[in-house]
């Protein structure tokens, strides 16, 4: 339930329009990554899952990165 001044209908009017976003989990070049799929055949990068420190310096897997489909390995 929402308690707003603003009706219902408004707040949630684009709601239905969106398409369902699919997130995926797969292991890149040893690290753990939630990506979503891209029209272009590719990943976006939208998150790190991992306990090395090191993963979150390396540049490459920064969150917004692409990943080229051919470079996918599943988990």
């Amino acid at each position: 339930m929402i308690y707003s001044i603003i009706s219902n209908d408004i707040i949630f009017k684009n709601l239905e329009n969106e398409k369902s976003i699919q997130y995926e989990e797969i292991n890149y070049k040893g690290s753990l990554l939630q990506v979503c799929y891209n029209e272009n055949k590719s990943y976006i990068i939208e998150r790190l899952i991992s306990t090395d420190p090191n993963d979150y310096l390396n540049n490459e897997l920064q969150p917004g990165n692409i990943i080229n489909m051919s470079n996918k390995i599943d988990f």
